[in-house]
């Protein structure tokens, strides 16, 4: 893949816009490019499909900035208090830069509360609050906060200072889940009117939960979801135990896995198999994958045991620092 516009729409869920794309990649070779993550629970692998986005726009010349939200984290029911904010945005950190690897040290990290208190971004903030209902600000934020009965303050708050973020990072191109998708439309309605472009976005798809169901990866449900700090023994076992049905690649966490974390990662996947049902195999495509699967030619635990292998290659590095850190592992664990 070596055309840059390729690079940026891969595996995207939405672009808006790509014709906005093609010009800042004209206009602008050296980009700037954010993806912002509020410290609200323990770091799982389903953020790599956001992450694989930043280290192909790094690739191509982009240069990224990785908010740690940490103000977010507090406006979101108060799921990490002001006293913990430190330390769950140091142990973010380096589970960033353990999973991203040596693109890792290309990236600027910033805590949100260094800027988001000062008197031009609280102005901001003022300004865009004048032109926004409750109901419009509780619909951006719906899928991303968990709101139950009547909204906080703090909750209609959080999708403005996110919106806010785009210009204070003079960011050209932002990186996003699907979920954030109306927080950032609203902002491309609001940020003209503070002086700043609009902002073209990259939505990545979410990972669906390991349990199957049809739902999504969640960090508060330990049986979706592997943590980065997890031990190889820990990821396999819950590879093995995955939602994987054979010749189905909806709502199947692991055939995602491969797409959006794997191939983007390593550009192709070899699936371990005996001699007697044909040997290892190597896709260097996921379309050729994702037609074997589901031509059932690919053995479910099969294709379990190359994610496993994948993943633990992955997360070593992130789990190596807190294995000779494990004072800030267990001091983070226990506020979980």
């Amino acid at each position: 893949m070596t055309n840059p516009l390729e690079k940026v729409t891969s595996n995207a869920e939405e672009i808006v816009t790509e014709a906005e794309i093609v010009n800042i990649l004209k206009e602008k070779p050296n980009f700037n490019f954010y993806y912002g993550t509020a410290p609200t629970g323990p770091f799982h692998f389903a953020y790599l499909i956001p992450f694989n986005k930043l280290i192909q726009l790094a690739e191509i010349g982009g240069k990224g900035t990785i908010l740690l939200a940490d103000y977010h984290a507090h406006l979101d029911a108060q799921k990490t208090s002001f006293e913990l904010m430190e330390l769950r945005s140091k142990y973010y950190e380096e589970c960033i830069r353990g999973v991203m690897g040596p693109t890792g040290k290309k990236f600027k990290f910033i805590r949100g509360s260094t800027y988001q208190h000062k008197q031009d971004f609280v102005e901001d903030l003022y300004r865009i609050s004048a032109r926004v209902t409750t109901t419009r600000a509780k619909r951006a934020v719906s899928e991303v906060v968990r709101m139950s009965g009547d909204a906080k303050v703090s909750e209609l708050l959080y999708p403005l200072l996110q919106i806010l973020d785009v210009k204070y990072l003079e960011a050209d191109i932002i990186v996003g889940g699907i979920d954030q998708r109306n927080i950032y439309m609203l902002g491309r309605e609001l940020l003209e009117t503070t002086g700043y472009q609009k902002g073209a976005y990259i939505f990545m798809p979410l990972l669906p939960s390991l349990k199957g169901g049809g739902g999504k990866m969640s960090a508060s449900d330990p049986s979706s979801h592997i943590r980065v700090t997890d031990s190889k023994e820990s990821i396999k076992s819950t590879i093995n135990k995955a939602f994987c049905p054979a010749g189905v690649l909806e709502e199947n966490a692991i055939t995602s896995t491969v797409k959006q974390i794997i191939f983007p990662r390593f550009g192709k996947i070899t699936i371990p198999r005996k001699e007697k049902f044909g040997g290892d195999i190597e896709f260097e495509s996921i379309e050729s994958f994702e037609d074997s699967y589901t031509k059932s030619e690919l053995h479910p635990m099969d294709v379990k045991h190359a994610v496993s292998s994948a993943l633990i290659e992955i997360l070593t590095p992130a789990r190596e620092y807190f294995e000779k850190h494990p004072d800030i592992l267990e001091e983070i664990e226990t506020t979980f």
